[in-house]
């Protein structure tokens, strides 16, 4: 019974005495019980009512946060008594500096740009993982025409990726290194407009190869033909953490059951997107507009549930160090565990 409030308004046997005293008390139990049977199927025990019933959460529509257009079709999220808009916010960077000035709550994007900056001096909480990497979901691909059909031939050539130091640079990094190619040897160009614009700009020739999630990885092979040169689900990036449910420190500690209603419907939703590939095909296509041609065929990444796990993150951190995301200014507390840990409540 989400909001309910006991009031007594009767005569004086509901006021004074003995009598009075039981009668009001087990009117409480009574309605405590009935509203805590509720939860996790219609409503929440007005004890754990959120204190803020309608947030902001910033996402892009993406197979990674599947869980959470499944919880919001669902009503997994008012089941919990909250009402959550979704905003898109097209860069981790942006995000960040959104939630820092309070427009808004929670964020769902890559740990990257999270563990920077809380590295310099931010205060972010993960509240739950998202997704995690799985066979043909981040691929580096080329032109079917191109002459480059091995990663031997990538020295020297440009790299399509979707952000600047992010994720996607660290995993081609990683794949580089593995295959004996320093990452210094190529040109990473981010697109400013991210993963839908860069199938067709790989076509024009911006770039020798570039590195693209899915759907756009199964979109670039179907409507172009380009070629797969190597997933990044291997060596020291197999299974490595996407993204994550981020607040900053100061809002979960201000709204803590605001948090943790959050943080139920999400691990509901991780759990349908875990088991029920079908559920989260028809997420990705209502909201990244797709048709069911390729969402039918798409690979998915995996969807973590339970608490947060720092050996999990801190794979995140020790990647970032090794490649330069991270100063190694930042060593100590990256190698020690300090900084992944400061992250988890």
């Amino acid at each position: 019974m989400v909001g309910a409030r006991l009031r007594f308004r009767g005569g004086p046997e509901m006021r004074t005495g003995k009598f009075g005293a039981l009668t009001s008390i087990a009117a409480t139990v009574v309605l405590a019980a009935g509203c805590a049977s509720q939860v996790g199927s219609t409503s929440v025990s007005a004890f754990n009512q959120p204190e803020l019933p309608n947030i902001v959460v910033a996402a892009l529509p993406a197979a990674d946060l599947a869980g959470l257009y499944i919880a919001q079709d669902e009503g997994l999220f008012a089941q919990q008594g909250l009402h959550v808009t979704l905003e898109k916010i097209a860069s981790n960077q942006a995000a960040v500096a959104a939630q820092l000035k309070g427009r808004v709550d929670v964020s769902a994007q890559s740990y990257v740009s999270y563990i920077a900056a809380q590295s310099a001096g931010a205060r972010f909480r993960i509240l739950a993982e998202a997704s995690t990497l799985r066979p043909g979901t981040r691929v580096l691909v080329a032109p079917a025409t191109s002459h480059i059909t091995a990663m031997a031939s990538l020295a020297g050539q440009k790299i399509g990726v979707n952000g600047t130091n992010n994720i996607g640079t660290l995993l081609v990094s990683a794949l580089l290194e593995e295959n004996g190619i320093s990452p210094a040897k190529v040109d990473f160009i981010t697109d400013a407009k991210g993963y839908t614009d860069m199938p067709s700009q790989l076509q024009r020739g911006s770039w020798g190869a570039a590195l693209l999630a899915e759907p756009y990885a199964t979109i670039a092979g179907e409507e172009y033909g380009d070629q797969e040169l190597a997933d990044t689900d291997q060596g020291a990036t197999e299974n490595f953490p996407m993204d994550g449910y981020v607040a900053t420190q100061t809002w979960a500690e201000k709204y803590p059951k605001t948090a943790a209603a959050f943080v139920r419907a999400i691990q509901e939703g991780q759990v349908i997107a875990d088991t029920r590939p079908l559920a989260v095909q028809t997420a990705i296509a209502k909201y990244d507009g797709l048709s069911s041609t390729v969402t039918a065929v798409m690979a998915l990444p995996g969807f973590p549930t339970g608490p947060v796990q720092v050996q999990s993150i801190q794979r995140v951190a020790n990647v970032m160090l090794q490649f330069g995301a991270l100063s190694r200014q930042y060593s100590t507390e990256v190698e020690s565990g300090t900084l992944v840990r400061s992250m988890i409540g």
